[in-house]
């Protein structure tokens, strides 16, 4: 994404991990809770989230074509979702997003 932080203490940086770590693992388990079994991505998937899925038994496929992936979703009725955030600012995944 671009962002750059720079840290002087080490405690901190470890810090910043972990809580990268979490918000990675609360994006997944929205998606989890959603009832999803298949997740589709047109660019890269974090190799945690990965594992995270494979240890829920779902399939993650990173790097699909975005033609393949509306192809996809318009056989299925699955939504394309760009982002978990809402008008609010809070993230959610919706189950009516699957296909």
């Amino acid at each position: 994404m671009g962002v750059q932080v720079l840290v002087q203490d080490p405690e901190n940086l470890e810090k910043i991990r972990q809580r990268e770590m979490d918000v990675t693992r609360e994006r997944v388990n929205k998606i989890i809770e959603a009832g999803a079994n298949v997740v589709l991505c047109s660019k890269g998937i974090d190799d945690f989230a990965l594992k995270y899925f494979v240890e829920h038994n779902i399939i993650a496929i990173r790097r699909v074509k975005k033609g393949d992936l509306r192809r996809i979703a318009n056989c299925t009725g699955a939504k394309i979702v760009i982002s978990l955030a809402d008008f609010e600012g809070e993230e959610k995944f919706d189950s009516a997003f699957l296909g």
